[in-house]
Formats: C-alpha cells, structure tokens, sequence
C-alpha cells in the first residue's frame, strides 16, 4: 500500500516525469553568438531575499548513479562537472572526464537537433577554450560560486535549457534506450499490469546519499534462483517507479525544510486528496493560535479542514548504506489524525512557569531537544535514540502510548540540568521538559486514578511522588527567601537524589529548615512561618498517604517533575510571593554592588 499511496501522490503532483527533473539553478552563463562570454547571471527565485534560493528550473533527467561514475547530466549540471571549476586541482582530471561527457551530450544532440546545432556548438566551443574558461572561472571566484552550484547556459539571448526541439530530441532518445534496455515482462507489484518492467531501479537522495527503495545484490545467486536477476525479482514497471521515486525525492525534500529530520531519521506526511491546513504542519510549527483555532474548531463541532474520508499517511525512514530502511508506515484519515493532533495538544498543556496562563505551543523539534544535551548552543540530535523521534510521531498520530524509554531520558535530563542558563531562569522548569513528560505520564498504561497530571498545581493530589515535589519546592523557595540567590541552590544539588531517594534525601535538607526559617522571618517577617505552615501542611499529607517513599520509580520520578514545577509555578502567581522573589533580586543586586 505504502508504494501505491506513494505512486498517487506523484500523478497528483505531476511528479512522474520520466525524463525531466526540476532542480534548483543557481547561475546562468551567457554566450554571445560568435562564443564569448556575455555574462554571468545569478538565478534566484527571490532576488530580495537575504539568502536569495536558486531558481527552480526543469532540466534533462539522469540516473543519479549514472552520472556519478564519469558521466554528466545533459544542458544543467554542477559548475564542477560542466566546466571543471574546481576548488582542488587533485579533482581536475576527474572533473575533465565529467565534462568530455557533457560535450559528447552536446555534439550528439547537436547532430540530431538541427534548430539548435549552432547553439550547441557554440557552447560546446567555448567550453573546450581554456582561455575563455579562465575568464568564467575569475567571475564565479568573484562572486563566491560554489563548485556545486548548478549551471545553465544561453547562446545569444536564447536558453537551450528551455529549447522546445531539445527537449523533444531528449524524450525520443530515453524512449529508445528505455526499449534497449528494459526487456523483461511482468506484473508490475504497485499496478497489476502486465508489462516490461525495471532491470534496475534509480536513485532516491535520502540525507544527501544516493539510496534506492527497492535493490538486490548482484553477486548473490540466491536471488537468482528463478532465473530473475536484479530488480525482477520485485517487479516494478518503468512508470511505477519512476512515480514512487519521484514522490520520495519531492516529500523528502518538504520534510528536510520542515526539519523533520533527526538524527539521520526522516519523517514524511501527506494526505490523498490536498490539504490547505496539514495536521503535522502543526507539530512542526507549534503555532499557539493554530493550535487554538483546532481546539476551537473540535470544541464547537466546527471543521477545521475538509474532514471527509481523505487518507492520511506518514512513513519513517533512514538509510543503511546505499539502501533505505523503513521505520514507520502509518495509514489514517485526515478526520482521524487532526483529533489524535488535537488531543496531544491538550496533553501537552502546562501552566507556564511564571504560573500565568498555560502553554501547549510546543513543536516536535522543540520536544525532542530537551532529549539531548546541548552543544555549541544548540540541540546535538547525535546522541538522541533513532528510533525516539518515530515513536513519539506514531504516539501523537496514534494516540497509543509513549515509549517508556522516552519518558527516562527527559527524566535523566531533568536530574542533569543543573547549570542556570544566562536568562537566570531554573533549568528545572523547562515547560517543554515538563510538559512532555506530562505527556508520557497521561499515555502510560500504568496510570491510575491516584495519579496527578494536571495543567496547573493540584492541591487536592493523593499521590505521594507530586506531593514529595511539592514538599522540595517550598524548601527550595524558603532557602531563597532565607539566603537569597547562592551559588549552587537545593535544587542544583540535591534534586536528583531527592527525586529518586527522597526518605534519605529529606532527613538531611529538615536538619537546615530551623536556621532556614528563622532567617526567612529576619529577612521578610512572616515569610518564614508562612512557609512552615506549607510544609507541615505536606508532611501531614505525606503521612497520611503512607509517609516519604524510600524511593521513587521512573514514573513516580516524573510526577515529582510535575509536582515541583507547578508548585514554583504557582508560587510565581501569587502577588505576595512574586513581591518577595523581587525583592530578593534586589537585595542581591545590592550586595554584589
């Protein structure tokens, strides 16, 4: 199914094209009509733009593999193969052979295609003069061209690229290679027709490898047992797979702008019929409004897209070497997905750590970043799990649950987060952390109805692990109120031992709370016994569900997380409490001064 649904999406697109490909173009080389170079033209589709992208153009389709070992692409090719422009002399020769296949392009088509004879040769010309190249290559340094960077050209005002008899002449001369080449008959697996179908199939840029859906090893007689070699043994018609490498190409490439890619695991979506508002378009953006109007939308029985009987699909996929491995294959419905998207939306949402107004506006890039550590400022998806980022898509399209596995690294990175960002804000009250284990904790088959995991501060928990967090954030906001900011606070030090091992944790930070209390009421009168009424308040709590646990377990783990962030949450919306917090920065900005 998942190569039919691939196949319907490239006839809609008009993606199938056997002998055409669009590219991005980034310079135009203008020829005069006796063969000198008119000019160097940048081809950008928006010139105003700060990093303009290349022009999307339709040039001449090649096998990628096909080009790859000496050969070229015909009339649109890198700087490097089309004119040897190259940063490395040691690629010259190489880059030579690339480029005597060009002009043989060139020749070939130049005695096959009258109309355009001249032009071809004129190009064709200048190409083989190394004078004239010199002068080409001092323009593209000038200008900072990547050797990479693809090029096209124009003879005297007109654009071979776009030469209505060059593009006949190249469609007659596949079509008779095709019928050189393709001679086995079969059922095409994806259309049940009868028919010749590949020896081999064409390449699909998967992460920047050439990487085919559908391969064989051809030193292995054990797929030859039937006398079929190669891509027979999975039969595929010429159309067929043009179509479904075409799809791939096309949605791959939407996917790596979306950012959907993580640790070298891809995601793609699409529906059968086309959608002006895409529900994974929401995972990707995390826009607040967007995801306002979906709730809006469920909750007022309005629809927020055509919510007919329009198949939804996403695939996951990696590579293995010069073969694509697939992870994931999901089928639903449009109707289907937008509620599973809206429901963990609604998962999602936590009350914001200044404790005013929720937040659920997180994206799946935002989510799985607060798996790693950071480096060099940012996110470093090396060291997140593969399979992390497909289990936690196929959670939100399914609505089934999150790998436990998932659940323990936000956990892990909740204890290891100690250092204080430059904004000064707690590392433990990341909202996207929290929220998503929150997530995990709502979707866990083990979830019961003792169990806290509401958006905001729930002062009527019966579960001891919330309430063991609750117990360390009033502790933690006595200190600050006690010492004010110090180097490394309670919560720096000692939260994953108490997170884990509260019973033995807690004994040695209620040794500090008399000194602690009394400098509070010293500090800011009241305050002090004020928080003492909190945490006797918890300990009674505490007693009455059983006393402090010795020990928390993973889950456990994570409602302590929730219990300490909605408490600090809530701390910060009480005006009483904020004052006191302000006047604390005060105070310390004082003292360093």
């Amino acid at each position: 199914m998942m190569i039919q649904a691939l196949i319907a999406y490239a006839e809609r697109e008009n993606l199938g094209d056997p002998d055409f490909e669009t590219v991005g173009v980034r310079w135009l080389v203008s020829l005069t009509a006796d063969g000198q170079l008119a000019g160097l033209i940048p081809s950008v589709e928006n010139p105003g733009e700060k990093k303009p992208r290349p022009k999307r153009m339709v040039r001449p389709k090649s096998d990628p593999d096909f080009v790859a070992h000496g050969r070229s692409y015909f009339l649109c090719d890198s700087l490097e193969r089309a004119t040897v422009f190259v940063e490395d002399d040691s690629k010259r020769e190489k880059r030579r052979e690339n480029q005597s296949y060009f002009l043989n392009l060139l020749e070939e088509a130049a005695k096959g295609c009258a109309p355009e004879s001249l032009r071809l040769k004129i190009l064709a010309g200048f190409l083989r003069d190394d004078a004239k190249l010199e002068g080409l290559y001092s323009k593209l340094r000038e200008v900072k061209a990547k050797t990479s960077d693809n090029v096209a050209f124009q003879v005297d005002g007109q654009s071979l690229l776009i030469s209505v008899n060059l593009k006949a002449w190249w469609r007659q001369k596949n079509q008779r290679q095709r019928e050189d080449q393709e001679k086995v008959e079969s059922v095409c697996l994806a259309t049940g027709r009868f028919g010749v179908v590949c020896r081999t199939t064409g390449f699909i840029k998967l992460l920047g490898e050439d990487t085919k859906l559908i391969s064989f090893n051809k030193e292995c007689p054990a797929f030859e047992s039937l006398g079929l070699s190669q891509a027979a043994n999975a039969p595929i018609s010429v159309a067929a797979e043009e179509n479904f490498r075409s799809a791939l190409n096309t949605l791959i490439e939407k996917s790596r702008a979306q950012n959907l890619v993580f640790n070298d695991t891809i995601h793609l979506h699409w529906s059968r019929v086309p959608l002006n508002d895409d529900p994974i378009d929401l995972l990707v953006s995390g826009d607040n409004d967007a995801v306002a109007a979906l709730f809006e939308s469920i909750n007022t029985g309005k629809r927020y897209v055509g919510l007919d009987a329009n198949a939804y699909y996403a695939l996951s996929l990696t590579g293995n070497g010069a073969r694509i491995v697939v992870l994931d294959w999901l089928e639903s419905t449009v109707e289907e997905v937008t509620h599973k998207v809206a429901q963990w939306f609604s998962d999602l949402t936590i009350i914001n750590p200044s404790g005013i107004g929720i937040r659920r506006d997180f994206s799946i890039w935002g989510l799985l970043s607060v798996l790693v550590p950071r480096k060099d400022g940012k996110p470093d998806f090396d060291k997140l799990p593969p399979h992390f980022s497909v289990a936690l898509i196929r959670s939100v399209l399914t609505g089934k649950n999150i790998p436990l596995a998932i659940l323990a690294a936000a956990i892990r990175r909740q204890h290891l987060e100690q250092k204080r960002p430059s904004d000064k804000s707690d590392p433990k009250l990341n909202p996207a952390r929290i929220a998503l284990i929150k997530a995990c904790l709502l979707r866990s088959p083990n979830k019961n109805q003792t169990d806290t995991m509401t958006e905001k501060l729930d002062p009527q928990s019966k579960d001891r692990a919330y309430r063991c967090g609750q117990l360390f954030a009033v502790i933690g906001r006595l200190q600050l109120l006690a010492l004010g900011t110090v180097g490394a606070s309670i919560a720096e030090r000692t939260y994953g031992g108490v997170a884990t091992r509260p019973a033995t944790t807690f004994g040695p930070l209620f040794t500090k709370l008399p000194a602690y209390l009394k400098k509070s009421n010293t500090r800011f009168p009241g305050s002090g016994t004020n928080k003492q009424k909190e945490i006797e308040s918890l300990c009674v709590c505490l007693e009455e569900l059983g006393g402090i646990p010795k020990t928390l377990g993973l889950e456990e783990q994570g409602r302590f997380a929730l219990g300490y962030y909605s408490q600090l949450a809530q701390y910060r919306a009480d005006r009483a409490e904020n004052e006191a917090e302000s006047k604390v920065a005060e105070l310390d900005t004082a003292a360093d001064a």
